[in-house]
């Protein structure tokens, strides 16, 4: 073990030949430590909502921007869709095309608080959903774990969504996502969300 790191009150002299040894124990520790043991699907898991109200957009008047924040961790990294169809043709065709149901790798099912129960937001018997694509998060194909965060923006302005959620409702989302060999994560709810616009 190292301790004294970094010791600014040493000379320059000093200095240059502690650095060289400082790096070589350094990535001596960086090629002893193991890749996470991440199961194959996805998992996630809720960080946080980041909410601010729109004011100043002249095409669909005030608006509630959140920002859904998700811890993900994949044992193979194979996480996203390209929006890119000549580099990725693949994330287009079979079950990812414009009509399948794996068409999108992001589903977020609103529920809207009524009387203190949570209940799917019906837009003419139909849920409310805000499913959509995130990109690939690994431009490589490697097959290696990965661990991070999904940030992803749902807008919710009157005009879509009408009498359904007003100001001063409670809404929440549930959300998983899939990989691109089908995997589904497992569900997850973000915090209570109060509309403000």
């Amino acid at each position: 073990m190292i301790r004294n790191l970094g010791a600014i009150s040493y000379t320059m002299k000093r200095q240059k030949t502690f650095l060289p040894f400082a790096m070589a124990f350094a990535i001596g520790l960086s090629s002893c430590v193991k890749d996470p043991d991440f199961p194959m699907e996805p998992s996630l898991s809720f960080r946080e909502v980041e909410q601010s109200t729109v004011t100043n957009n002249p095409s669909v008047g005030v608006y509630e921007k959140l920002i859904l924040v998700l811890r993900f961790q994949d044992g193979d990294g194979n996480l996203g869709l390209s929006p890119n169809r000549e580099k990725y043709p693949g994330d287009f065709k079979g079950p990812f095309a414009d009509n399948q149901k794996y068409h999108y790798n992001w589903f977020a099912t609103t529920y809207k608080k009524v009387n203190g129960k949570y209940e799917v937001l019906k837009i003419s018997n139909t849920p409310l959903v805000y499913n959509g694509r995130f990109p690939r998060i690994d431009s490589e194909d490697r097959q290696e774990p990965l661990e991070g965060d999904i940030r992803y923006t749902i807008e919710i302005n009157k005009k879509s969504t009408g009498s359904f959620i007003q100001r001063g409702d409670t809404i929440r989302f549930d959300v998983f996502i899939v990989d691109r060999a089908l995997n589904e994560s497992n569900t997850v709810s973000t915090s209570d969300i109060v509309i403000n616009y």
